[in-house]
């Protein structure tokens, strides 16, 4: 049996709040330096998120966890002036449009191949869950390693989300960064690849 198991994705958009202060709605000058507000440098990490076609895979997933209502929300914590642009650090953060297990039944559904799943007497989370560590003790005999993955991947995921109401707060990525640079319409936003950044709450 082939399981097909999402990937985490590495960089999502970002905006919120500066870390210790409230979110600003007027642009902030220190010194010569004008500063963008944290809802231009939205609108500019939105923007890329939303046009990236490498992004693809990570729009379906968070379509996935957070349903048609869910959303992203961007917690900036510091932005550095970098001689005519800004480079934001934040944390992106999904906001559930739907209760987590309906979340959890649609992931787990995308988990296992559609021959197997059809096969299966009902279409619910117990079910689906049932059969993914089904698979997982079968990997156990030819990688365990694969097996571990799945069970822990498994575990996480139930602990992020099985008790979330629509409307409740799961950070997803941490430590992430991008260059917000000033063009003709606004503000254009560009990924940095940060090595600290790290994933949460997402599958392996």
């Amino acid at each position: 049996m082939k399981l097909i198991i999402f990937r985490g994705f590495l960089y999502m958009g970002a905006a919120g709040a500066l870390l210790g202060c409230n979110p600003s709605s007027a642009p902030e000058t220190l010194g010569a330096v004008r500063y963008p507000t944290d809802a231009q440098i939205a609108s500019a990490l939105e923007a890329q998120f939303a046009s990236d076609r490498h992004s693809a895979a990570a729009r379906d997933l968070i379509r996935t966890l957070g349903g048609d209502k869910g959303k992203l929300r961007y917690q900036i914590h510091q932005v550095i002036y970098r001689q005519g642009a800004y480079e934001a650090r934040y944390d992106a953060v999904l906001v559930m449009g739907q209760p987590g297990v309906q979340s959890l039944q649609a992931l787990y559904a995308s988990m296992i191949p559609e021959a197997e799943r059809t096969k299966l007497p009902q279409a619910t989370l117990e079910v689906y869950e049932t059969w993914l560590k089904q698979q997982a003790a079968s990997l156990q005999k030819t990688s365990a390693p694969q097996a571990q993955a799945l069970v822990s991947t498994l575990d996480l995921l139930g602990k992020c989300y099985r008790d979330k109401e629509a409307g409740a707060e799961v950070t997803v990525m941490q430590g992430l960064g991008a260059l917000i640079s000033p063009e003709r319409k606004g503000l254009v936003a560009e990924k940095l690849a940060l090595p600290d950044t790290t994933a949460h709450c997402l599958p392996a």
